[in-house]
């Protein structure tokens, strides 16, 4: 069962490293199998504003944009189909990083320069469960309130950036299945206290806890696109 350290963290206060507290709990019986460090394999991608489109001049299905990267206005290239004038969009710029090794430089697309790239959920690792009213084939279209974050890193606007502790739970430890039970188990192992939540159902607990299905779901862009589409968790 994978669960992030941010919501260990609305259990006890957690003063060691995630290392260190992965350590300390499999000594103490609650084994951890890895720890996954998501955000970290996405770098120099920004948000951006989308100021001009126009035809490619030598391709049909091709549109060359300029955007907003606060101050710095680059053109990139593209065969998106769902953007327009004045979207908030991510740009991975050049140099940039995305996961799965892939790596952005700027370059020619038939004859025009690009440099960079607009990025899909697909791109960044994310899900339609995480955005449910992002456009699963096309460019991730963010809230305009994000406007005034222009230039800024995506990884930090959105809150990306999350550890993610995995624990192999044994059939005779039931109550370490789910984020209640492993906070208590984590209060227990560093000698904290524990905070209980009355204010959230057991059923509640238990299906945030398993966060494989549902990645990142408490990070801020989440939370974001969800008082828009007026929905809650």
């Amino acid at each position: 069962m994978k669960v992030s350290r941010e919501w260990l963290e609305e259990y006890s206060d957690i003063d060691v490293s995630t290392k260190e507290l992965a350590d300390i709990l499999t000594m103490t019986g609650s084994k951890v199998e890895g720890i996954e460090y998501r955000g970290d394999n996405i770098k120099n991608v920004v948000i951006g504003k989308i100021l001009e489109m126009e035809k490619h001049p030598d391709a049909d299905k091709l549109i060359v944009t300029k955007v907003d990267l606060s101050g710095e206005v680059v053109q990139i290239v593209t065969g998106a189909a769902n953007i327009s004038v004045g979207d908030i969009i991510p740009i991975a710029k050049d140099g940039s990083e995305l996961p799965n090794d892939v790596k952005i430089k700027k370059g020619m697309i038939r004859g025009v320069e690009s440099y960079g790239m607009m990025c899909s959920l697909e791109e960044l690792n994310l899900t339609k469960d995480q955005y449910p009213d992002a456009d699963e084939d096309g460019i991730l279209i963010l809230p305009k309130e994000l406007e005034k974050e222009l230039g800024k890193t995506i990884v930090d606007v959105l809150e990306l950036r999350e550890e993610i502790i995995e624990f192999e739970i044994t059939s005779n430890r039931p109550d370490c299945l789910s984020a209640e039970g492993l906070g208590r188990e984590v209060a227990v192992s560093l000698n904290k206290e524990f905070k209980k939540k009355n204010n959230v159902g057991a059923e509640s607990i238990s299906a945030r806890a398993d966060i494989e299905s549902a990645p990142t779901n408490t990070n801020r862009g989440t939370r974001l696109l969800l008082q828009i589409c007026s929905k809650s968790y």
